[in-house]
């Protein structure tokens, strides 16, 4: 039954433009910024060598589909519920990788997704087993477009080299991307990938979830291509080792399994207290990832295996 439904996604989505825009996008989407190493916004006019730049694009995480998502202008460090970089990136600004000078944009999607009504809809006609009559863009499609647009600007600009990053939904909108325009975007660096909610959710309670979910992954195998390196970990309530195994069949994929980290053992960004136990989607935004990940050199030796 959810085959039918994901030929009537798979209809929408390649129908509308690729690089669409959305009402507004100029206004909500103004917190956009390159940012230094200290997560402090800087103009474009600050890089004079675009060519020799080996742009990275973070994307931040997602919250409900009908809310906007936060995305402060300068967010405090690892503050992921503002749209903050996590610091393991922050800490590649202005680094070399064969000559070429690393620069960090965040960009902010600014949009909502469905309405909780449309969401409650296409729930009952799943149920009911009838076919979609009406649907309106999840929040991860449009985040997908606006990612694109703005990627076009940036190699129409002169950016020759652009690799894409995000935590979360941005992580999985780094993927997809990726797969699809391998000739835009050198590679992808997922930080704990996912977008449909928490699994126990898009399994059972929120069918349409888990329909939306198949149609991502259906785009994504399609490609037949997938050129990216991705951090998962066991403790991640929304996409875990297990649910994000299918990843491991691209050949120029590397899948990193870090539940060698413990949530118990790192502490919140905004406050000097331990992680519950279950928290591990959490994790990126904690200083002993930020060590983790330069321990074991993960994001520069990636790179340089790309450039």
């Amino acid at each position: 039954m959810i085959i039918k439904y994901l030929i009537i996604l798979v209809f929408i989505i390649f129908s509308s433009p690729a690089s669409a825009e959305y009402k507004g996008l100029s206004k909500i989407s103004k917190n956009n910024t390159f940012m230094d190493q200290k997560g402090k916004p800087y103009s474009i006019d600050d890089i004079s060598d675009k060519a020799n730049t080996l742009l990275i694009i973070w994307n931040h995480g997602s919250d409900q589909d009908a809310k906007v998502d936060p995305c402060e202008l300068q967010p405090k460090s690892g503050y992921i519920w503002d749209g903050a970089v996590v610091p393991a990136f922050l800490k590649l600004h202005n680094k070399k990788v064969n000559n070429l000078n690393i620069k960090i944009y965040r960009l902010c999607s600014g949009v909502k997704g469905m309405t909780v009504a449309d969401q409650k809809k296409i729930r009952k006609n799943i149920k009911k087993g009838e076919n979609l009559n009406l649907f309106t863009e999840y929040k991860q499609i449009k985040r997908q477009n606006i990612i694109l647009a703005k990627s076009n600007e940036f190699i129409e600009s002169g950016f020759k080299n652009i690799v894409l990053a995000g935590w979360s939904a941005g992580g999985w909108a780094s993927l997809n991307l990726q797969s699809r325009y391998p000739e835009k975007f050198n590679a992808a660096i997922a930080l704990n990938p996912a977008f449909a909610g928490p699994k126990k959710e898009w399994k059972k309670k929120y069918p349409e979830w888990g329909a939306f979910r198949d149609h991502q992954i259906n785009i994504i195998n399609e490609s037949n291509s997938l050129n990216a390196l991705i951090l998962a970990h066991k403790d991640d309530i929304f996409e875990d080792i297990e649910t994000l195994s299918f990843f491991k069949s691209f050949t120029d994929l590397k899948f990193i399994d870090y539940s060698q980290l413990k949530p118990t053992s790192c502490t919140w960004a905004d406050v000097d207290k331990k992680m519950q136990k279950n928290k591990g989607h959490n994790i990126p935004q904690s200083k002993c990832f930020t060590k983790y990940v330069e321990k074991n050199n993960l994001f520069l030796n990636y790179l340089e295996s790309i450039f």
